[in-house]
């Protein structure tokens, strides 16, 4: 997977890749570190550039809590984890 590197934002982690049941989509949430303060909670299909949302926060504890919130909404709609990820 290529990331686009974006100057105001440093990744941090990977929190989780998902995918449909019946599909090869992959959506991938990402933790970044932001220019000045806090830290941004993204989630994108195939690559940065298709962004889904985000959401800054103060601190990588509340961003990893706010990435769990979107993988359990992810997987009430019906989304499974991409085997061989040890995110989270």
């Amino acid at each position: 997977m290529t990331q686009r590197s974006h100057p105001e934002l440093k990744l941090i982690e990977v929190a989780w890749r998902m995918r449909p049941t019946h599909g090869d989509s992959i959506t991938t949430c990402a933790l970044y570190r932001v220019a000045g303060s806090g830290v941004e909670v993204r989630s994108y299909h195939v690559n940065e550039d298709d962004l889904l949302g985000s959401h800054r926060v103060i601190n990588i504890r509340t961003a990893r809590q706010l990435a769990e919130e979107w993988r359990q909404a992810m997987i009430a709609k019906g989304f499974v984890d991409v085997p061989g990820d040890d995110a989270m």
